[in-house]
């Protein structure tokens, strides 16, 4: 019988790039959001970016972990899978299943509170950039995982 429990360095690999798309999806919201008070005339100095930023991670840290944490937990193994039937590169899998997972979280979200709750994914630039972040994080986790089984 097949072993059904992730092997240890598939669950340092979620858990590297879990981490690695929260900094970059709050950092990328929140830098969006600051690109809108700018566009309004307002100066946002580079130090203000910085505390915005930090108090974005420690604020957002448990909700947005949460929420795209559970949609990362169904797109890997499901890219996963995906990625041995259709013989594709894994790398290339992953972070299209990042990019996807993200997009699909956010669709979500929008679906269920009739309004989108992520200020950044309001306009295409800011949905793509949250996009981005999961691919770069699935491409990560696809790295991570390959590596450990050399």
């Amino acid at each position: 019988m097949k072993n059904l429990l992730p092997r240890r360095q598939t669950v340092f690999s979620f858990i590297v790039r879990w981490a690695m798309l929260i900094f970059l999806f709050i950092l990328t919201a929140t830098q969006f959001n600051l690109a809108e008070i700018a566009a309004l005339g307002l100066n946002v100095p580079f130090a203000d970016r910085l505390a915005t930023s930090a108090q974005d991670l420690v604020g957002g840290l448990p909700l947005i972990a949460t929420i795209f944490g559970f949609g990362f937990l169904i797109a890997m193994p499901v890219t996963g899978v995906i990625a041995r039937w259709v013989k594709i590169l894994p790398h290339v899998a992953h972070a299209l299943g990042g990019f996807v997972g993200v997009g699909v979280t956010l669709f979500a979200l929008k679906a269920l509170f009739a309004i989108t709750p992520i200020g950044a994914a309001r306009d295409i630039d800011g949905f793509i950039a949250l996009c981005l972040s999961g691919a770069i994080a699935g491409y990560v986790f696809s790295a991570l995982k390959a590596r450990g089984q050399n």
